[in-house]
């Protein structure tokens, strides 16, 4: 069975930014006729029974999921047994992950600090995957390295959307030969039973798709500011 998959969505649970709550985003994501989710929130794992049901009973298989920062760095991490915050470094995600994880590199080569660049060669044996982004015009790719490093290492690509707002979700998922469960699916992609769809996008996609995401960020970040001056932030 061909599954259409995108493994890499972020939902207002965890950035008050993002227009759309993960049934909202399931719900959007059965209408376009998706039938594979991961919602992988920064450092934090968005669900549980209810949400795992709400998506089955529309359709869709949705895997545990978490876009963490180690060392600085972000890595999806799927099906994962342990707390996030217990893997800090890579040192500890080598100690933890067990073999029904699924570890994969995003957007691995773009210019920003918390892309795994380098680290991902020099760890490269931690991860399952790469995933290649949909964020790339035809004369500006940063999923280049990452495909050469993919073919390098015998590594799948992974297509996704890095969903924050609506318009992103289709622009690039991923194609999965398997059957509808955890353990299927993420078998498929160990084994390479994947292929990406994917498009370029204008110059004026790439601009509609980040600006807002700047704009939410800066204000996320004003209002944690104001509530730290406020006392609001205190730890307790």
């Amino acid at each position: 069975m061909e599954l259409k998959a995108d493994l890499h969505l972020h939902t207002r649970e965890r950035d008050a930014f993002i227009t759309y709550d993960a049934p909202d985003l399931i719900d959007r994501a059965a209408a376009s006729g998706f039938h594979v989710l991961s919602i992988t929130n920064h450092n934090i794992v968005t669900f549980g029974g209810d949400l795992k049901g709400y998506a089955r009973e529309r359709g869709i298989l949705l895997i545990a999921g978490v876009e963490a920062t180690i060392e600085g760095k972000h890595v999806l991490l799927y099906n994962l047994d342990v707390p996030p915050e217990r893997v800090r470094t890579f040192a500890d995600l080598r100690r933890l992950r067990r073999p029904e994880w699924l570890v994969v590199a995003p957007h691995p080569f773009f210019p920003a600090s918390y892309a795994l660049r380098k680290r991902l060669v020099d760890e490269i044996d931690l991860f399952d995957a790469i995933e290649f982004s949909h964020f790339y015009t035809r004369r500006i790719n940063f999923n280049r390295p990452a495909v050469r490093l993919a073919k390098e290492a015998g590594l799948p690509l992974i297509g996704t959307s890095d969903s924050h707002s609506v318009r992103q979700l289709g622009t690039t998922y991923s194609l999965i030969e398997g059957d509808l469960t955890v353990a299927s699916v993420l078998t498929a992609i160990r084994k390479g039973q994947i292929r990406v769809e994917s498009r370029p996008l204008a110059f004026r996609e790439c601009a509609a798709i980040a600006m807002p995401m700047v704009v939410g960020d800066c204000r996320e970040r004003a209002r944690k500011a104001l509530d730290l001056r406020s006392g609001g932030g205190k730890r307790t």
